[in-house]
């Protein structure tokens, strides 16, 4: 088991790109280190490091997804069957003028996410160590994401030769491209949030009605506390307990491969609720510490509704992440 394992991970360099994206963000935080560090910045400069940002973070992922594609091509590790798209094709499949197109395109979103969060959030001092935090968070999920792009890109049938093995691999290949579905799912999500949180809000005080007006409160650094703790218990029995009970009922239907090796994770319940109660004061703990950090390091006194909305957003997708690898791991050790 443990050799298929290994076997499914060199397949497709996916599951590998992590690291590769954590050093594209080193190369991104090193140039800001460079041209930067030591003086606090203005919003031209955060635009102009954010289009830089999309340049560099371009060359050198797309390098990197092309040499990944052709080392597993050469050992016919390569998905038989992958998703087929006509723009995708249309594309260069060269190195440098795909690394140029796509240059462009992220340092066109970047500046444009980056314009829209200064004039939605609060304003602030933007001092060096807040710009480099955020700069960490959106390199390395812009890497992330052109390392998907470029693969998705060089795995098409038009970048194959005529003297290519035949590719023998299992692994899905994942469509990065944003599509109607991902629109329609993240919708659903966030509606569901928001509506879930006006309800809370009238049972806690959050929210206020006064005749025909609905008054959404914002929240405080120092009430912060509050607001993630209640987050915490919401966000266990919403998305925790749903994340953990799938996860069980794909590893029973053998989807998840079984460890070889038990750990600590092992010694945990298999009940998802039995995991929610056991998870529950540490992931409200985790929640309120969370946002006060946030609010405090970037020096927001205040945030009215929508504003705190997008980083309680954020923070849920990240969280999410977590819990799935989180339950992953348990439910393949049964």
């Amino acid at each position: 088991m443990k050799d298929s394992v290994n076997n499914a991970r060199t397949e497709l360099p996916y599951l590998n790109n992590l690291p590769m994206a954590l050093f594209v963000c080193f190369i991104n935080i090193a140039l800001a280190f460079v041209f930067q560090y030591g003086r606090v910045l203005t919003v031209s400069d955060l635009v102009v490091d954010a289009s830089l940002c999309g340049i560099v973070t371009a060359f050198t992922s797309l390098g990197y997804a092309y040499w990944a594609v052709e080392k597993q091509r050469k050992q016919g590790n390569l998905p038989t069957q992958v998703p087929i798209n006509s723009f995708m094709q249309k594309l260069p499949s060269s190195y440098i003028p795909l690394t140029i197109i796509t240059g462009i395109a992220g340092s066109v979103i970047m500046v444009f996410i980056t314009i829209a969060l200064l004039r939605f959030f609060p304003e602030t001092e933007y001092t060096f160590i807040r710009f480099l935090v955020w700069k960490t968070g959106y390199a390395t999920f812009l890497a992330a994401k052109m390392i998907e792009f470029g693969i998705f890109r060089y795995v098409q049938p038009d970048c194959e030769k005529p003297d290519d093995p035949i590719q023998k691999g299992s692994q899905t290949v994942i469509n990065p491209l944003l599509r109607k579905e991902i629109f329609s799912m993240l919708y659903a999500s966030v509606t569901a949030d928001f509506g879930m949180n006006m309800l809370i809000g009238l049972v806690l005080g959050g929210t206020i009605i006064q005749g025909d007006l609905v008054i959404l409160m914002g929240v405080t650094q120092g009430g912060v506390w509050i607001t993630g703790l209640v987050f915490g218990i919401i966000i266990s029995l919403l998305m925790i307990k749903p994340t953990l009970t799938s996860v069980k009922e794909i590893a029973f239907e053998g989807g998840v491969p079984k460890s070889s090796k038990k750990n600590v994770l092992a010694s945990l319940p298999v009940s998802p609720w039995t995991l929610v109660f056991i998870l529950l004061v540490p992931v409200m703990a985790f929640s309120a510490l969370s946002f006060w950090t946030i609010m405090k390091f970037f020096g927001f006194e205040s945030l009215n509704f929508f504003q705190f909305f997008i980083i309680r957003t954020a923070y849920s997708k990240l969280l999410s992440r977590l819990v799935e690898t989180f339950a992953i791991q348990r439910y393949r050790q049964i």
